[in-house]
Parts: structure tokens; sequence; C-alpha cells
């Protein structure tokens, strides 16, 4: 009898959890999670939630992870998106690849690319194909043994679900517990998003017991027979279902004369059980069952049945039908033709393992063999190389490295890097084992430092100076990732004195990064900065040698505080063809901070053309550095909706890229945002994510987190404790050698916490320090907050004028939420002098500037100090197109001009849920109700 759904039993609570879950899925996606041991049921409660959703009308799609294929890049990413993708007609299936969509294709597809993109960029191609595919109805992604899913695909999930909140969305995941995951970080970052519903089914009772053998052996189950067998298998009931089978092949009853048996074979594990059913059928269904053991599930017949060594596809045929009718496969169809797959991943393993070591190697030599000959795609082929000796296979490192080729492109490092790694065990040498070291050492670097660093340290040893250039910059900066500075400067240093004198670019190249990485990682090493004389003399040029090292002398240059390099490094980054090439990394990275830190408004717009470049081909760290600096630039201007999105987007990476300097950076500039904004708990929580207290502090540069933590004291009213840490944060941007107070305002801090203390004497001194050096610098931002601070614990008759000077200064730069602090001071000076009619202008554009930037704090404080100066408090919102945002103008614009909430998500790289969140905002603050009258509302065409 084929086989066939048995009744769900005890199981009430969690039907009655998924039928909640999938009424509510238009209302809003997440994530269903199912967690049990093994044979509990979680597959038949995925089940369930399939056929919910398919008399709900809506769409599903199915995968399922497999302890053999780990390593096969997006080999579950494939499974969900085969039937959407490829049986869909061609209208529907070019519908999933619109817009950023594109990206993904190759993850999915196995064609050719006029380029590789990146980790990252593929990852936003998939999110934006999950998002089109449940468009026009909900969509449910099913994933079984999650523990097994391979790593791209891991990061896919962990990517996809902090962003369905509003999409009409369900993943709906399997987890056996207590078994050794693909990726344990990534698993927990996954699972620990909120559930919508946790399912965690129990082993059945004796009378369910009972039920489940009445319908596995078609039969009476008689009780004391039942009470055995719930004895035997602790009511699991994948073992209830083995042992009713065993039992039914074995021509025996459920009855209770029968129970002394259920001793003997409720005992034996699972292996034994399906061994003891494939010996009761024809000799020729086991050589098939192996077959497709070694295959893997989803095996066409074809294929299993020639390496199982069966001409006759139709005896190959019976015999899987027979298999089926036992409970050991099914059969599936797929494009017209069978396909075999195993009823459990238990079951498979019981039949893999029956193959001894010798068996299984010639199996998997025999399997890549005949897929090598049948065209298969490289990664299939180099599955089985993977699990036979080193040195079997005469071409294997031709298609491993085939295989790692195709796994970039998809945007899967590891799993390259683990078809590179077999491929050094092979018999390479020479040039050619130099050339898969460094290329294994460098898609190592992308997720595990450590080893690539290892890699790169060996290739480097092995190769003449010239060839050692070319990866000097990776190595040294691994060595940086590794809290190993030193060690990553040496290296460079020795590359740069080992090259020829007639490689005056290649020299400048390494320089350039040498001195990037020393500025904002290496701390102390006066060695490296004694030669800035030297390369700021340098004749002016053009080639990529010289940009880079302009972006990074002005990256040094603003650490110091010295103005000069800034208009070279604008001039650099006014190349699009240079920022196109260049690593957002390592010099260039330099050059928008420089931008940044002198208010130029090019540092934005360079940046917003990075992140697009990043979303369209760049990799996981790529984008992190990009949304690092965008972030800061944009809360010096005062968008602090835009930082604190930067700010959230960098942590999301750096949990997926496991980088600590990522988060690190990424909470620091989250926190800054939240601070202006009045939410200090939340501020707070943020830091101490990545270890910044009053207490703690993690290693490396701190110098940024400290001076957040310091302020987010003061704003509290603990001076005290703002002193402290603003003075740690001074020997942090000592030994950084960071002395320029538009880059880290430690000093304003200090002083301000020391005039809270009665300190004014002191307060005064790092106050006037303070101003000399914002003087030097010379931009806005840095110099109208020194003038004001130094208003502050100046005497009364001195303050007025000094807040005068910090308006003027700050009133055309774009540091707007600077320039609103300098207005309100000023207005409460002109009020406490008696002056109430002149406070109140700059008072009324205080509390304006302050409400657009969303500093709820500052706003208060104009709108209390109006009040108190005789102007009229605000009864209403701020209104018209001055009150938005510049996060929330921008999608106004892209509306006005016709484009949807999801084009706007595409082009400003960010969720639909954002966008319906700014838009909601910018319908208020218009007072319009509709798209259509967004153009006359902006006063656009």
């Amino acid at each position: 009898m084929l086989r066939r759904e048995l009744e769900l039993l005890e199981r009430a609570t969690e039907s009655a959890l998924i039928t909640n879950t999938i009424k509510g899925i238009e209302k809003g996606g997440g994530l269903l999670l199912v967690k049990g041991v093994a044979g509990t049921g979680k597959s038949r409660l995925l089940s369930e939630i399939r056929t919910a959703a398919v008399q709900a009308g809506f769409g599903v799609t199915t995968a399922r992870g497999t302890e053999f294929e780990q390593d096969f890049a997006f080999g579950v990413v494939r499974q969900l998106f085969e039937e959407l993708a490829f049986k869909a007609d061609r209208t529907a299936r070019e519908s999933l690849w619109t817009g950023a969509a594109r990206q993904a294709r190759e993850a999915i597809e196995t064609i050719s690319s006029a380029g590789e993109p990146g980790d990252f960029a593929v990852l936003h191609g998939l999110y934006w194909l999950t998002i089109n595919a449940c468009q026009d109805r909900p969509l449910v992604l099913v994933v079984d043994d999650l523990q097994w899913c391979d790593r791209p695909s891991l990061r896919y999930l962990a990517y996809l679900l902090p962003r369905i909140e509003t999409q009409p969305l369900l993943v709906a995941v399997a987890l056996r517990t207590g078994e050794h995951a693909t990726d344990e970080r990534l698993l927990q970052h996954i699972i620990s998003a909120p559930a919508l519903a946790e399912l965690n089914p129990k082993e059945l009772s004796a009378q369910a017991t009972a039920t489940l053998l009445q319908q596995v052996m078609d039969g009476e189950v008689e009780e004391e027979f039942a009470i055995i067998c719930h004895r035997a298998t602790g009511g699991n009931p994948l073992l209830l279902r083995e042992l009713g089978l065993t039992f039914s092949a074995q021509g025996l009853s459920a009855s209770d004369r029968n129970a002394g048996r259920v001793a003997d074979l409720g005992g034996l594990a699972v292996a034994d059980l399906v061994a003891s059913r494939l010996m009761a059928l024809p000799a020729a269904c086991a050589p098939l069952a192996r077959g497709v053991a070694v295959l893997g599930d989803r095996s066409p017949l074809m294929r299993a049945a020639r390496l199982a060594g069966q001409d006759s596809i139709s005896r190959a045929l019976e015999c899987a039908i027979l298999l089926e009718q036992r409970g050991i496969i099914r059969i599936d169809e797929v494009y017209g033709s069978p396909t075999l797959s195993f009823v459990h991943p238990l079951v498979r393993n019981a039949v893999y393992e029956s193959l001894d070591r010798a068996d299984r190697t010639t199996s998997h030599h025999r399997a890549a063999i005949i897929l090598r000959e049948s065209g298969a795609p490289a990664e299939q082929v180099a599955y089985h190389l993977m699990r036979i000796p080193a040195t079997m296979d005469p071409v294997a490192v031709t298609d491993l490295r085939a295989a790692a080729a195709a796994a970039a492109a998809r945007g899967a490092p590891e799993s390259a890097y683990v078809y590179l790694r077999r491929c050094l065990d092979e018999s390479i040498k020479g040039d050619e084992r130099r050339a898969v070291l460094l290329e294994a050492g460098k898609t190592a670097l992308l997720f595990d430092v450590v080893t690539g660093a290892r890699l790169l340290q060996e290739a480097w040893e092995g190769m003449d100076p010239v060839e050692r250039a070319e990866i000097a910059p990776y190595l040294g900066m691994a060595y940086i990732y590794l809290a190993r500075p030193d060690a990553g400067v040496d290296v460079q240093k020795s590359t740069i004195s080992g090259l020829p004198a007639t490689d005056g670019d290649l020299r400048k190249r390494l320089q350039a990064c040498l001195l990037s990485s020393s500025t904002w990682y290496v701390p102390g090493r006066e060695d490296i900065v004694d030669c800035l004389p030297e390369l700021r003399q340098l004749p002016h040029g053009h080639g990529y040698g010289d940009r880079l090292l302009y972006c990074a002398v002005a990256g040094r240059n603003t650490a110091l505080g010295d103005p000069s390099g800034v208009l070279r490094a604008r001039e650099t980054l006014a190349d699009d063809a240079f920022v196109d090439q260049a690593d957002p990394n390592g010099p260039l990275a330099c050059g928008w901070w420089s931008l940044a830190a002198a208010d130029d408004e090019m540092s934005i717009a360079s940046l917003d053309s990075a992140v697009k470049r990043a979303h369209v081909g760049g990799s996981l760290f790529t984008l992190a550095s990009v949304y690092i600096h965008r972030g800061y630039t944009l809360l010096w201007h005062g968008d602090l909706a835009g930082a604190e999105q930067d700010g959230r987007e960098t942590i999301r990476v750096g949990q997926l890229n496991g980088s600590a300097v990522t988060r690190l950076l990424g909470c620091t500039v989250l926190a800054e945002a939240l601070i202006e904004q009045g939410r200090l708990d939340e501020a707070e929580r943020t830091l101490a994510e990545v270890g910044v207290t009053a207490t703690t502090c993690p290693p490396g540069p701190v110098y940024l987190s400290l001076t957040a933590l310091s302020r987010l004291q003061r704003v509290r009213g603990d001076h005290e404790t703002a002193l402290e840490i603003a003075r740690q944060a001074e020997e942090a941007c000592r030994l950084y050698q960071i002395q320029n107070p538009a880059v880290a305002d430690w000093r304003t801090l200090a002083a301000l916490a020391l005039h809270y203390l009665d300190r004014d004497s002191e307060a005064r001194v790092i106050a006037d320090e303070n101003l000399n050096r914002a003087r030097r610098w010379g931009a806005p931002r840095a110099l109208g907050r020194a003038l004001r601070v130094s208003g502050l614990i100046s005497p009364q008759q001195d303050r007025i004028e000094l807040f005068e000077e910090a308006v003027n200064v700050l009133k055309e730069s774009p540091a707007r939420l600077e320039y609103a602090k300098a207005l309100v001071d000023l207005g409460a000076a002109l009020r406490k002098a008696g002056h109430r009619n002149d406070a109140r202008p700059p008072l009324r554009q205080a509390l304006d500037l302050a409400t657009r930037c969303g500093a709820v704090p500052l706003s208060d404080r104009a709108s209390a100090e109006l009040a108190t100066a005789g102007g009229r408090r605000r009864r209403t919102a701020l209104t018209g197109p001055g009150a938005l945002t510049p996060s929330e103008r921008r999608v106004a614009d892209l509306a006005a001009h016709g484009q949807t909430n999801r084009q706007i998500a595409q082009t400003l790289f960010v969720t639909p849920k954002t966008v319906e969140v700014h838009l909601s905002n910018c319908y208020r603050k218009l007072s319009v109700t509709s798209r259509a009258q967004l153009p006359a509302a902006l006063g656009v065409s």
C-alpha cells in the first residue's frame, strides 16, 4: 500500500497556533518555530502548516537542510525558489526578478554573469525576490532541519526575518535540538527573532501510541502490545512508526502474544529497523536505496539507477515503488521526471551508514564521474569529490576550483572556501598552489579572519616582492581585525621595503593602506606618523596609487586636526571611476571621513552612491564601512532618523559577518542618534550590547564609543561619571593620535562636566584648547560647537557674543542640529539678559530645526524657553515641506514622481515598512491624504 498521511495525534494546541498564525499572515509576517528532538513530529507539523496555507489560498514553498549538503551554496534557498522561479509561467517568472531581485538570479539559476555580485548584493537581491513573491498573495516559506541549512541560506534567513514585519510572509522552520549546527552563531540569530508562534511537540501518550500503531499496521492493536511499544520507544512518533512498519514487514500482528517481540525490535536503532525492512524486499531495491543515500534527496531516478548499476529504468521504478510502500523513500515528480527522496533524514542516515567506508568512497567517486560526464554543475560534482580521499581523482582540482568560483559568484564565500581548502590537500605545487592559497585566503577573510590571515601569510611568504604587494593590504587588515595591529603594520612595511624603486604606483598604494589602517586602528606607531611630511610633499599625480595616498594623508591629517589635504581628498572623491574601484574599508574611507569632518556636503553624495554600489555588487564588509561612515555623516548633519537607520543596518551587517568592530561602531552611531532623540535607556542598552558601560570597555578603537557614553551620562545629569568617561576617551584619543574636535569631542564633554561640577577654571582651560583646535580645523560644526560650549562656561556678560558667533558660523553649514543648539543657547542668553523680544526669533527657528531633526529634548527646551520669553507655544505640530526630515523628504519626492512604496524602498535601500512610516509622517505634516496631492504640497512638477 502506498504511503499515506497519518492522523495528527495529541497536537490540538499546536494545530490551534498554526491556524491562528496562518489567519494573521496578511496583517504582517514573521517566524513560526518548531523545536524538538528527533522523531517528535516536527516535519508533520510543517506539513500541517503547508496544508493550512494552501487551504487559505497562500503560496507555499518548501526546503530541507541535510547533514550531507551543508557546504552546497544556497542549497536551501534554491529549493525554496525552484518552484516559484521555474514552474511559473514566463510572465509570472519574470515578475519575480524585477528590480533588485535580479541580483539574486545567480544564486538561484546556474547561469553565467557579467560580473560577480558580492555576498551582500545577493542577500539584498534575495530579500527583494522574496518580497516580489508575496505581492499577489501571502507566501509561506517552510524550512525543515534548519540546523543543517547551508551557511549562505542561513544568512539569507537572518537577513530576511527582521525586515518582514509588515509583509504577508511567514517563515516556518523546524529545528532539531541537540544536533551540531552548520553555523551556531547564525542559527541563534535566526531563532532569537521574535516568533509569531513556537511549537514544541512532545512524545505521545500510551493511548495515542495505540492509535498511531493502528494506523501504521492497518489492524487492531491490543492493549498490552501498545503499552509495551510505548515503554520501548518513550512515545516517540518516528520510532513507533518504524517499529510498526517493521512488524508489518515481518508479517507480525499487534497482538498481546507478540508483545514479547517488542523488546527485541524496540531496542533496535532506526538503522536496524530500516535494514530489516530492506531485507524483506527484492535484492535490487537495496542498491537503489543506497544510490539515493549517496546522491542525496531529490535524486533523479535515472541517475540513482545508473549509480546502482541498473540499466532498466522501468525495473528501477518498480524498486522505487516498493521502497515507497515500505515507508523508506518517497517519489516526487519534478519537470515531469520522477525524483527520489527519503521519508526522513534518520532513514537516509540508516541506509548510508549501512555502506562500509570502501563502498562509500567508491560510490561517491562513481557519482562524481557520472555527474561530470552528464554536465552537471561543478558544485554537484564537488560535493562527491569532498567525500573521497585526496589525489584519488586526477582532475579533482579543476572541478573544485570551478565549484569555488560558482559559489563565490553566488555570494557564498564559506562554500567557496571549503572547495579551495580541499584543493590544497590535492597534489598541487608551485604557482598553482600559491594561486589557490591566495584565493582561499582572500575568500576566508570574508567570514573567518583567523583562517584567512594564516593562508595569506603562507601565500605571502612564497611570493616575490611585487606579488606580495598585491596581498599585503588584505593581510595587514586581517591582522588588525585579529587585534594584532602591529603585525599588520609590519607586514605592510616589510612589503614596501622589498619593492623595486621602479614600482612607484604600487608603493604608493601600499603606503596609503598602511597610513589609513594606522590612522584608525593602530595606536602609538610614531614610525608611521613620522613619514607624513615626506608623503605630503609628494608631487601631484593622477595614478591610482596617488589618489589612494591623497585620501590616506587627508585621513591622517583629519585625525591630527590639520585641514591640509581636504581639498585633494575632495578632488579625488569627485572621480567616480576611482571611487568605484577603491575598497571602502581602506584609504577611500579616510577620504569620506575627512570630508564629513570638514562639513563638506560632497561626502553624503559620495556615500549615497557607495551605498547603491554596495547593494548591487558589494560584500558585507563593504556595506558595513559605507553604512558606518554615512551614519556618522547623517548624525553630524542632524538627520537623526537617517543616522538611526544606518546604525541599525550596520549592527545587522555586523551580526551577519561576525565583525566585532562593525557592531561596535554601528552601536555607537545608533546610541548617539538615540541620545539626541531623548531615548536614553535605549541608547544605554545599545552601548552595553557591545560592552561599553561605565565600568567595562571592549578592545579596539573605542574613542567614539566612550565619547557617546560620556554624552549619555552628561544628559542624565551624572557629571562625575561623564567626566571620568571623557577622560577615558581622552586617553584613547591620545593612543590613536586623534586630536581633532570634529572627530571626537571629549574636550566638549569634559569642559561641560567640570562646569556643572563648579570647577570652572579647569573647564575654561579645556574649552580654550578645544576652541583653538576647532579654529585651526576651521569646519563650521566643530567651531560652532566649541564657541557654544565656551559661551556656556563663560561669565554672563561674555556669553551672547560667543553664541552669536556660533550662530553665524553654523548658519550656512549642513550641521542643522548643532545650529539649532546654538540658536537655543543664544535665545536663552538673550532672554536672561532681559532682551525677550530679541530672544524669540532664534528660539522659534531653533524649535523648527529641532523638530525637523527629531531632537525631542532640544525641541522641548526651545519651546519652554520660547514660552518664558513671552512667545506663544506652538499648539499644532510643525507642518509644510520645511517640517519634513531629510529622510522623509527623500521618500516624499520619489512618491511625488510616481514611484510605488516598493520602488522607493529599492531606490533608497530600506524596507517597505520604513517607507510606509515616512509616508505616513509626510501626509500628516503636509496635510494631504493621497499620493496625488504630494506634487502640489511639495511644490514640484
